[in-house]
């Protein structure tokens, strides 16, 4: 009975020294539980969403005068695009001018990513872009001709250079050129 009492009495000490360990070492072995759970640092900072970068659209207007070729200063090109929003509706299209050219016929017109602010909850994404020959200044260089694309249109994207400069995607289109005789159209009955 001696051995019996014993044996429980080595149970019962183990079995309160178990109990013990299993309180005092309820925060994992680690040390002292903090009061106030700490939030765990992220290895990273969270960036600000992008904001896409603006358009620029460059190129040059010429006059062309018999054999005379000259820079157009003070001509305009119009840049036109087609968007899409969210779910793949085509938006009515929209453009802008750009700014006059300059003494050597350089222009340069930009498109600004942010035009959703006046479409509340819309998103929109350009799909395609032309530009167009706008306007001439002079009354003796006012007829526009289709080379590069100056009156049918020229796509920004698959006819011009792209460059990403550091705040803006920069398109450089082929010249464009007004001439000072009125174009003469070709008739498909010529009577081959």
């Amino acid at each position: 009975m001696k051995a019996t009492t014993i044996t429980f009495s080595a149970i019962f000490l183990l079995l309160s020294l178990a109990v013990s360990d299993v309180t005092a070492s309820a925060d994992g072995g680690y040390g002292l539980t903090p009061t106030k759970p700490a939030k765990p640092e992220l290895p990273y900072k969270i960036k600000e969403k992008e904001v896409p970068k603006p358009i620029e659209i460059q190129g040059l207007i010429y006059c062309k005068s018999g054999s005379k070729v000259f820079p157009l200063k003070g001509a305009t090109a119009r840049i036109t695009c087609v968007a899409r929003n969210h779910i793949g509706l085509q938006l009515a299209p929209f453009s802008v001018s750009s700014c006059p050219a300059d003494d050597k016929g350089y222009f340069l017109a930009k498109l600004s990513p942010s035009p959703t602010k006046y479409l509340k909850h819309t998103k929109w994404e350009l799909k395609e872009c032309k530009a167009f020959l706008e306007k001439s200044p002079l009354d003796e260089c006012k007829f526009p001709l289709d080379i590069n694309g100056g009156v049918k249109g020229a796509h920004i994207i698959s006819s011009s250079a792209h460059r990403l400069l550091k705040n803006a995607n920069l398109y450089s289109l082929k010249p464009f050129f007004y001439t000072s005789d009125k174009p003469k159209l070709v008739s498909d009955n010529k009577g081959y």
